[in-house]
């Protein structure tokens, strides 16, 4: 906003400070600034205050608009300590998720080759199970990762990093690379 201002003021300056202005339109042309000073230096306070309240509400919009593209991702954390699985939002922006119960159970994830499963599903919820907790040696989830591929376990690896659980990660490498 601040340089909108400034940008205004290299533009309109010549206009804020001069002292003939005419309207050769007028039937009977004059000079505002001449026949009316005051009302001359009212417009000119006018148009700065409803520039500047125009730029404020616009930029207002903006940043309230398209804020989250500007903000880091985080780890969903709820407000409760209790265990649960953060899925997404649904139409109503309500905060959709698996309680602690419901992951005993088993959970389908299918799709088409590439349409995300692992980069939208798989890592968001092996990052939230692994970071649960975590600085909490008692309370920490013990899991077992079946990676039938072998590329899961570099991006699990990363997460026991980031969250100091690196100690806690054992790779058993069933391939007969050498």
């Amino acid at each position: 906003m601040f340089i909108t201002c400034l940008i205004a003021y290299y533009f309109f300056s010549p206009l804020y400070s001069s002292n003939e202005i005419y309207f050769p339109f007028a039937v009977h042309p004059f000079n505002i600034c001449e026949k009316q000073p005051e009302l001359w230096n009212l417009l000119k306070i006018l148009f700065i205050i409803t520039y500047i309240i125009s730029h404020s509400v616009i930029a207002i919009f903006f940043i309230s608009r398209f804020s989250h593209f500007f903000k880091k991702s985080k780890p969903h954390t709820t407000s409760t300590d209790d265990l649960q699985l953060f899925i997404g939002k649904n139409e109503k922006q309500e905060i959709l998720s698996i309680p602690e119960k419901g992951l005993y159970q088993n959970i389908l994830i299918t799709g088409t080759i590439g349409t995300g499963k692992t980069s939208s599903a798989m890592y968001p919820f092996t990052k939230q199970l692994l970071s649960y907790k975590c600085f909490l040696p008692e309370d920490k989830i013990g899991m077992l990762i079946l990676d039938v591929k072998g590329n899961y376990y570099a991006k699990v690896k990363q997460y026991c990093q980031e969250f100091d659980r690196l100690s806690d990660c054992i790779v058993i490498d069933l391939s007969r690379k050498s």
